[in-house]
C-alpha cells in the first residue's frame, strides 16, 4: 500500500503526536499532518490505527480518527487502481484535493471523493468548516497577480518620468 500512517516525534503541549500521512505514488509523494493527534501510547504501530476505546485531549474518539485513516486509504486505492495504465498522471494537486475533500467532511461517499479527483473537478463551493485550501490559494494567487501587473505598471510610469526628467 502506497499510503503510510506514522507518529511524528514532535509532540504537543498536551504531550500527544501528530498522525502525518504520507502518500507515494509514480514517483510523487505527498506528506500532510491528518489534524489530528493522539499519544504513542495509543497507538497500534502494526495496524497503523488508534487503539479501541480510547480518544485525545479534544475528545475525538479512536473510531472517528480511524474513520478518516481507513477512508484515506481506500480513497487512495481507488485513485492508484484508475491512474495505473492510465495516460492521465496523477498530480500532487489531486492527492492534496482527495485528502482535502475527505478531511471536510463535504463529500458523503467516498466513491464520489475519486470520481471528483479522477475527473479533475475544480472545487466551486464552500464547506461547512470553510473554504478548500486550493481556493483559498488560488484567490490569493489571483490577487496578487493583480497587485503584482499593477505595481509593475506603476513603476514603468515612474521610470518614463524619472527618465524624462532626465532627458530634460
Amino acid at each position: 500500500m502506497s499510503v503510510r500512517f506514522t507518529l511524528e516525534r514532535r509532540t504537543n503541549k498536551f504531550g500527544e503526536c501528530p498522525i502525518r500521512l504520507s502518500w507515494s505514488f509514480g514517483g510523487l509523494r505527498y506528506q500532510t499532518t491528518l489534524g489530528y493527534s493522539i499519544k504513542k501510547a495509543n497507538w497500534d504501530e502494526m495496524r497503523k490505527l488508534v487503539k479501541a476505546r480510547t480518544h485525545n485531549y479534544k475528545g475525538q474518539t479512536a473510531d472517528d480518527i480511524n474513520f478518516y485513516i481507513k477512508r484515506i486509504g481506500l480513497v487512495a486505492m481507488g485513485i492508484e487502481r484508475h491512474y495505473v495504465g492510465n495516460e492521465k498522471a496523477l498530480t500532487k494537486g489531486r492527492m492534496k484535493q482527495a485528502v482535502s475533500d475527505i478531511l471536510s467532511n463535504t463529500i458523503a461517499r467516498t466513491d464520489d471523493v475519486i470520481e471528483r479527483c479522477i475527473e479533475g473537478i475544480e472545487p466551486h463551493y464552500q464547506s461547512a468548516t470553510g473554504y478548500y485550501r486550493d481556493q483559498l490559494y488560488r484567490y490569493y494567487k489571483f490577487l496578487c497577480d493583480a497587485q503584482y501587473h499593477h505595481i509593475t505598471f506603476y513603476i514603468l510610469q515612474q521610470q518614463k518620468v524619472r527618465l524624462a526628467v532626465l532627458a530634460i
